[in-house]
């Protein structure tokens, strides 16, 4: 019993003594004094530079775009709605034409979460098309509007209202109502019900010139997306069998606004926004990374870039995505999606893609893993593409200059 008691003491002494070396502080190889040259540094120069036009783009955020901002335009949002309704048996806008059915009102209807005191008016127009479908929610923009119809000249004016007293309520959202009665609802029954003579069914949404700041409304992606509610009755021998209402809901939108223009020397810095579609591409000389030897481990490495000018005021965030290319670039002069013959399609390589933010008119990259994986061999090119957040404000628009990499590296 003793020999135990012995044998259990002195295991439990060893294991606390275990347990205090495991307990001592990490040392990390910034801490190195570095007495033996173990720890080096290294400078990549800059060797190519574009800033590419590529689709411009609204972001991320489910919205409809009105007034003027920073540079840019909003000239008007097109919304298509359904051909039939919601409700079950379901009703075709054509349908409310018949001659049983009698059409009291109707009501279209879109919700916002801004408020605003103008003395501007949104007025709702109607495309009358004899094309069904006349814009793409993916591609339609200020910059191939000649590809498509002519929008202002083929609407037809259904109604207004005053943006002088928009405030949401408890709910967060405030209700922009265009109600149809009378001559107005006969209006609208002509040019937007008769599918079979305008099957584009596709209202405009316009604010008036003198609407200088920026206004939103919720758009098809969101929950609280621009729909339509006509009240009407079925009527058999001369009797109400039916007095009810249908519902009809969007079922794609889009904003067209004139973005800032794309100056000469905003080509020659690192110049991106997301509303005129602009993108830039960095590529650095990595001969010296090729260089080191196998067993040296790059411990630090960012990419700093220094804002030029930019349109942002007080509070604006802006984040900067940065990615590596799937392929190298092949011309490194200024490009348009414009052109498709000269166009490259670069494609991002997700095995390196983060966001930073400026901050102090500074951008500050990390790209350690990226060098350390390029010298692993995990990339075959050093080209690095750099873009605009879809959180940001797509009117929001920065250039920045380049510098040199600074790279820190350690032989373990």
């Amino acid at each position: 019993m003793k020999n135990y008691l012995l044998k259990f003491k002195i295991l439990i002494i060893f294991l606390l003594i275990f347990l205090s070396s495991c307990n001592q502080e990490t040392i990390t190889y910034g801490e190195i004094e570095d007495p033996d040259g173990t720890i080096g540094s290294i400078t990549l120069p800059l060797s190519e530079k574009k800033v590419f036009q590529d689709f411009p783009s609204l972001g991320s955020s489910p919205r409809l775009y009105f007034g003027s901002v920073k540079e840019s335009k909003n000239l008007f949002s097109l919304i298509e709605m359904t051909l039939f309704s919601g409700n079950i048996p379901p009703i075709g806008l054509l349908d409310m034409l018949a001659d049983s059915v009698q059409v009291d009102s109707a009501l279209v209807f879109f919700q916002t979460a801004d408020t605003l005191n103008s003395s501007s008016n949104l007025s709702l127009y109607s495309i009358i098309s004899s094309e069904s479908d006349i814009f793409s929610s993916d591609s339609t923009n200020f910059y191939n509007l000649n590809q498509f119809i002519d929008y202002e000249s083929n609407s037809l004016f259904l109604s207004s209202l005053s943006l002088n007293d928009i405030e949401p309520d408890s709910t967060g959202f405030d209700t922009l109502k265009f109600m149809f009665k009378d001559n107005d609802l006969s209006n609208l029954m002509t040019n937007f019900f008769d599918t079979e003579t305008y099957p584009a069914r596709t209202f405009m949404l316009k604010a008036d010139e003198i609407l200088d700041e920026l206004f939103t409304v919720q758009s098809y992606d969101s929950g609280n997306s621009p729909k339509m509610k006509v009240w009407y009755k079925i009527i058999e021998n001369e009797e109400v069998v039916s007095d009810t209402f249908a519902t009809f809901f969007s079922t794609k939108d889009i904003s067209i606004f004139n973005p800032p223009n794309i100056e000469d020397n905003e080509k020659n810095l690192i110049t991106l926004n997301s509303a005129s579609g602009l993108k830039s591409i960095l590529k650095y000389d990595l001969s010296n990374i090729d260089e080191l030897s196998r067993n040296k481990l790059i411990i630090d490495a960012n990419l700093l870039l220094d804002v030029e000018n930019s349109n942002l005021i007080d509070n604006d965030n802006f984040y900067v995505i940065v990615s590596a290319l799937q392929d190298s670039v092949l011309n490194w002069n200024f490009t348009s999606f414009f052109n498709n013959e000269s166009q490259e399609d670069y494609i991002i390589n997700s095995n390196f893609l983060l966001s930073s933010k400026i901050e102090d008119n500074k951008l500050v990259i990390p790209i350690r893993l990226f060098l350390q994986a390029y010298k692993n061999g995990l990339f075959e090119n050093s080209e690095l593409i750099l873009f605009s957040s879809t959180s940001n404000s797509p009117f929001d628009k920065v250039s920045l200059n380049f510098n040199s990499i600074e790279v820190t590296y350690v032989e373990p």
